[in-house]
C-alpha cells in the first residue's frame, strides 16, 4: 500500500491595496485594512489623520472660534475664581497662546493623541489577553483615527452654516446628547459623561476593539470588553477634571 499523499494548505496572503483604498475600505471594511496593515509603517496613516484634520481646523477656525472662546473664558473665569493672583494680563496672555495652539497646533496634538491611544491600546489589550505587538496597536491607533477626520469635517460645516455665537462649549457642536445641554447649568460630570456618547467617539472606539480583535487573536466577546474600557478610560480625565469643578 502506498502512503496518502500529503496535502499542503497555505493561507492566502492579503491582496495588496494602495494607501487610499484602505482610506475607504476602513469605513467599510475595517477587518481587511487591520489584516493588510498590521506589519506595515503606521505613519502613513497617521500623519494623514494628523494633517487633515489640521488643515481642516486651520481653515474653519474663525468660524468656530466664539466656541473656543467661550471655552477658554469659562476655563479663566475659573483659575481667577481659584487663584486671584493671576492678574488679567496673565489670562490674557495664556488665552492667546491657547487660542493659537488650538489654531496651528492641532496637528502636533493629534500626532501625539494617537501615540497615546497606541500605548493604552496596547496595555488594555493584554488585559483581555491580547496577543498584538506594540507595532501593531499604534497601526490601530492611527487607521481607527479616521473617524476624526470626518468629524472635524462635520464641525467644519456646522461652522459654516450655523450660528456658532450661541454655542458655548465644543460639545455644542458633537454628535452627542451634550449637544443639547447647556455647560453652564448642567452637572458637570453628567456633561462629559453625555459627551462620551458621541458618535466619532464610539465609532473610534468600536474600530479599535475590531483592530484589537484582528491584531491581538482575541475573541469578539473579549475585544467588545476591550472596546468597553477604552471608551472608560478615554473619559477619564475630563469626568475627573468635571468632578473638581463641582
Amino acid at each position: 500500500m502506498t502512503e496518502p499523499a500529503v496535502v499542503e494548505r497555505t493561507v492566502p496572503a492579503p491582496p495588496k491595496t494602495s494607501f487610499w483604498e484602505d482610506a475607504i475600505d476602513i469605513f467599510l471594511s475595517p477587518v481587511g485594512v487591520f489584516r493588510r496593515r498590521e506589519n506595515k509603517s503606521f505613519w502613513p496613516p497617521m500623519l494623514f489623520v494628523a494633517i487633515a484634520i489640521g488643515v481642516i481646523v486651520f481653515a474653519t477656525f474663525n468660524t468656530l472660534e466664539p466656541i473656543f472662546d467661550a471655552e477658554f473664558t469659562r476655563a479663566t473665569a475659573k483659575q481667577l475664581a481659584g487663584n486671584p493672583q493671576v492678574t488679567p494680563e496673565q489670562m490674557e496672555t495664556g488665552k492667546k497662546f491657547g487660542m493659537a495652539l488650538a489654531r496651528y497646533g492641532i496637528t502636533v496634538i493629534m500626532l501625539a493623541t494617537m501615540f497615546v491611544i497606541g500605548v493604552i491600546t496596547w496595555l488594555l489589550g493584554k488585559v483581555v489577553g491580547s496577543a498584538q505587538s506594540f507595532h501593531a496597536a499604534f497601526v490601530v491607533a492611527a487607521w481607527s483615527y479616521f473617524p476624526r477626520v470626518l468629524g472635524a469635517l462635520i464641525g467644519g460645516v456646522q461652522g459654516l452654516t450655523m450660528d456658532t455665537s450661541k454655542f458655548n462649549s465644543q460639545l455644542s457642536i458633537s454628535l452627542s446628547p451634550a449637544r443639547f445641554m447647556d455647560v453652564d447649568t448642567a452637572n458637570p460630570v453628567l456633561y462629559q459623561l453625555a459627551g462620551r456618547f458621541d458618535l466619532i467617539t464610539i465609532w473610534v472606539t468600536i474600530l479599535l476593539a475590531i483592530g484589537v480583535c484582528v491584531t491581538g487573536r482575541v475573541s469578539k466577546g473579549r475585544a467588545a470588553i476591550f472596546g468597553v474600557l477604552v471608551w472608560a478610560v478615554g473619559g477619564l480625565y475630563a469626568i475627573r477634571a468635571a468632578y473638581l469643578q463641582m
